[in-house]
């Protein structure tokens, strides 16, 4: 199956580097002095964990509805859901509302007992993150790369008038480059004679985002278009389909696209078909570097604009997968005593001498774009990017667990993650619960065994290497950033619920519940992030009554996970306050959830040890609806700049992995919220709660149609829900 092994070793090496930035580059560049490297860039701000000392110890009981406190609420349920809620304590019911508050406020309105759920809690804080990277993105992250784009294309012709040769093609690649980006930015903005041609036809191909072709700038006009013998000049353009919240307005739509084409355009190290164009992209991107370092925009230098962007992102998604600015100035210091100026850029000998050492640094962890089995992956993508897309560890977990990393099918059926290709039935598409299965889930390995999703040739051995190497991790790395954090943060709910917690938890489709929270709320990790991170790629095969009294609802009792959640905030609030990135109304949202989860974290560790809660804290649970709106409503001045009508509802898709083998992608999907039931005892009697949860999708799509958040709110009929829910899930 032509398997190669080339990340077993990089992972841990690919975190340590991304954490400390490699020296400076020594020697005197030819304008203004070599900018130092910052000292370590992860260090954006500390985590701060909340502790949680509790031994669970909730009073015991078997559900009876018979019995419970308030037996109207039952009217709700049709047989075969009382029969579910008897036997495990709850049940989820298919009724859809548009947001997961507008569930309690009517719970609240007919006084039937709340549950607050681990779901609504975590849907509320991907609001906070969603939209403070938004308002960052609008009010910061816009302007400052218009303005480098501009400064850089200006660069960039100045390096194309000066040089002859082979550095002037190096340079008219850098013109062209840049021209496509400054462009997605302005369309109004001017396009050097010298590179029109191949710059219009650029975008175009990103306007149509019809799949994978020849990249005219790359191809160099697409002389040899056979991306099979020549994946090094082809691009996926499916992918500068705005999606996301970039779909809100033109300013978003136009900094995704600018963006992905930073991201995604790599300068290659080795190109086995055509030598000299690698050659060329390495004359380009050290062009890239020179002028990053040495170039001022107004009274700033042009890193500071390309960090103020690169440095927030990464703190809200991690470091760059690939080679950055950063790795290419300290090489360039041990090679050329500095940022070579255009002589010594010309001269063969020492750019041999600085390929020959590129090529030892790390290959990246995903591939990120199309590579075929005819190639070594970790030759094929080791390379330089402007902007790189983003190291995450699920996409890491995607890639080796599918071709070529696994190899072909060996089962009987077509399970979900089948493709056809050349070289047979292979595991073109992952599945969400690989994730939580490297995670060390094992019920999620359940599911896809029984499901024909691990019956493929090494997937066993491949997913108990990762297992491996993701136990091996530090603590710290869990917590070096929020998207890592939010991973962090959802952990425990992989862990199995035993003694000492309420019946309706140790069910085993309570477990299958804690499951599907996780993937809900990692379907919107993934959507928020969906312009920065790195996305993996297989190798391409050749109405109730109310009762007269005030009802006391329940707290879902993860204390660990309320702790986690309200660290992971207060990270948020340090690291983006201190830098200016946190509106004054979005740190109080911010603080007030941290208060909130803190004020669960509390209630959940009473419920487990059994103690009554106060009639304070009762009237919070009560009132949880209107907090929850509160918390994710904002001013006209904010929602304006930031929001649609598709921000109304809480039903969101993202597109986590591409396989050109069939031509689909893989789409995680969250509708709206469903009410969850379940009985819970409040100071000694049976009482049938009611809360939130997600609704969650998986489905393969065709690449060219890659789905916005419009069109997944209008799609009727949904896809199926995945068919492990039913065990909670019940019509």
């Amino acid at each position: 199956m032509g398997k190669v092994a080339w990340f077993s070793p990089i992972l841990l090496a690919l975190l340590a580097v991304s954490c400390v930035p490699p020296p400076a580059p020594t020697g005197q560049p030819t304008a203004g002095p070599t900018r130092p490297l910052p000292a370590r860039p992860a260090g954006f701000a500390a985590y701060k964990p909340v502790p949680v000392e509790v031994v669970p110890a909730a009073p015991p009981y078997t559900p009876d509805l018979q019995t419970i406190a308030n037996p109207q609420a039952l009217s709700a349920l049709n047989p075969a859901q009382k029969a579910a809620l008897e036997k495990n304590g709850f049940v989820v019911v298919p009724q859809g509302y548009p947001q997961v508050y507008t569930l309690y406020q009517q719970a609240k309105r007919q006084n039937i007992p709340v549950l607050v759920t681990t779901d609504a809690m975590l849907h509320t804080f991907h609001i906070l993150y969603d939209y403070a990277l938004r308002l960052a993105e609008k009010e910061h992250f816009i302007a400052d790369l218009r303005a480098l784009s501009a400064a850089m294309l200006q660069a960039a012709e100045a390096d194309y008038n000066a040089a002859s040769g082979k550095l002037r093609e190096a340079a008219r690649q850098n013109l062209a480059f840049f021209a496509v980006g400054l462009r997605l930015l302005d369309p109004q903005a001017r396009v050097p004679e010298a590179v029109r041609g191949v710059v219009d036809q650029e975008l175009a191909l990103i306007a149509e985002h019809a799949g994978i072709a020849c990249s005219p700038i790359w191809g160099q006009g697409c002389a040899q278009p056979n991306c099979a013998l020549s994946p090094h000049i082809c691009e996926d353009y499916s992918q500068y389909l705005p999606r996301g919240h970039y779909t809100r307005n033109e300013d978003f739509q136009r900094y995704f696209r600018a963006m992905m084409w930073y991201g995604r355009m790599s300068f290659h190290l080795n190109t086995p078909t055509d030598p000299e164009a690698a050659r060329r992209e390495t004359r380009a991107a050290l062009l890239i570097v020179r002028a990053l370092y040495n170039l001022r925009i107004g009274e700033e230098p042009a890193l500071d604009l390309w960090e103020r962007i690169y440095e927030p992102t990464a703190f809200f998604v991690g470091r760059a997968d690939d080679l950055t600015p950063y790795d290419y100035a300290g090489l360039a210091g041990e090679v050329y005593g500095g940022l070579p100026d255009l002589a010594a850029l010309a001269d063969e000998g020492r750019l041999d001498a600085f390929l020959g050492e590129a090529r030892k640094l790390r290959p990246p962890a995903i591939l990120g774009g199309y590579v075929t089995d005819r190639q070594r992956p970790e030759e094929a993508t080791l390379s330089f990017r402007f902007m790189g897309q983003r190291f995450v560890p699920d996409s890491y977990i995607f890639q080796q667990l599918v071709y070529n990393q696994v190899g072909t099918y060996q089962g009987r059926g077509r399970p979900f993650t089948l493709s056809d290709s050349p070289a047979g039935p292979i595991r073109g598409v992952p599945r969400g619960l690989d994730i939580p299965a490297a995670l060390g889930s094992r019920r999620a390995l359940e599911i896809l065994a029984a499901e024909g999703d691990t019956d493929y040739a090494g997937y066993a051995e491949q997913l108990a290497r990762v297992q491996g190497e993701l136990a091996a991790l530090p603590p710290e790395q869990w917590t070096a950033n929020l998207y890592w954090n939010w991973l962090h943060t959802l952990r425990p709910l992989l862990e199995v619920k035993g003694e000492g917690y309420p019946y309706f938890m140790r069910s085993p489709a309570w477990a299958d519940k804690d499951l599907h929270t996780w993937l809900g709320s990692w379907s919107e990790l993934r959507h928020d992030t969906i312009l920065y991170v790195k996305q993996s790629y297989t190798v391409g095969a050749t109405a109730l009554p109310p009762p007269e009294e005030a009802t006391r609802g329940y707290v879902e009792p993860q204390p660990e996970l309320y702790a986690r959640l309200a660290a992971l905030c207060a990270q948020m609030q340090e690291g983006l306050g201190r830098r200016g990135l946190l509106s004054q109304e979005m740190a109080d949202k911010v603080e007030k959830m941290r208060d909130l989860l803190l004020a669960l974290k509390t209630m959940a560790e009473k419920e487990l040890r059994g103690e009554a809660l106060s009639e304070e804290e009762y009237a919070a649970i009560r009132g949880i609806g209107d907090t929850l709106e509160e918390l994710t409503t904002f001013s006209e001045e904010v929602a304006g700049q930031i929001t649609s009508q598709a921000d109304e509802r809480m039903a969101i898709v993202a597109d986590v992995h591409t396989d050109p083998n069939s031509g689909e992608v893989l789409e995680e999907g969250v509708g709206e919220a469903f009410p969850i039931y379940a009985v819970v005892l409040v100071e000694g009697r049976q009482s049938l709660t009611m809360g939130g949860v997600f609704s969650y999708y998986e489905f393969r799509q065709p690449m060219a149609e890659r789905l916005t958040d419009e069109a997944w709110q209008e799609m009727s009929p949904r896809p199926p829900r995945p068919a492990w829910t039913s065990s909670f899930i019940v019509e």
